[in-house]
């Protein structure tokens, strides 16, 4: 009971916030940036998630550092593409050089077992989420898993991914990166 009064609060302080922030920043805005607001979704700040290595803890948009975005991979321990993408990330997440958070909806016994079978835990960067009340597919409306993409503190979504991006594509992507620059020099 003490888990969902804490998740109601959140849920309300988040959509709060979000209209809040939408109201201030969108009138401070010129009209071409309004235009490129409109066109960007957000992800709902009120969005909880389960830290699984660290006893279930919860973590939301507030836990995005304020200096970087983040990598988010949702996925699924059956995905066959899901597998092949984990095979990898002890290589790939620590040469991103921003935080990687991957998702699932699973069961925390699957997801623990997929974790020991990829060596998920001690990857640095990675925290290794559960979103037990499915908030992520609901906001997204992704058709397939992995899916992947990258957002800032204010939740504001900079792009998504069809598949794992290399280092230096997302390095290229940070760098060039109009709508970063449009909320850094708004915020």
């Amino acid at each position: 009971m003490k888990i969902f009064k804490t998740l109601l609060c959140t849920l309300i302080i988040g959509l709060i916030c979000t209209v809040t922030s939408f109201a201030q920043g969108h009138n401070n805005m010129s009209k071409e940036d309004s235009i490129l607001y409109s066109q960007m979704r957000k992800v709902y700040n009120a969005m909880v998630f389960q830290d699984v290595f660290n006893n279930n803890a919860l973590v939301d948009i507030n836990n995005v550092p304020k200096d970087t975005p983040v990598l988010i991979m949702y996925f699924n321990p059956d995905c066959g593409h899901c597998r092949i993408d984990a095979a990898k990330l002890r290589e790939v997440v620590p040469r991103y050089g921003i935080p990687f958070w991957m998702i699932s909806f699973a069961d925390l016994n699957e997801m623990n077992k997929f974790a020991q079978e990829f060596r998920i835990k001690g990857i640095p960067g990675l925290m290794y989420l559960r979103d037990s009340l499915r908030q992520m597919h609901s906001w997204f409306k992704f058709r397939y898993v992995p899916f992947f993409a990258l957002i800032d503190k204010r939740g504001n979504l900079i792009k998504e991914f069809e598949r794992l991006p290399s280092p230096e594509e997302l390095e290229e992507i940070l760098r060039t990166n109009s709508f970063i620059e449009m909320y850094n020099s708004q915020h």
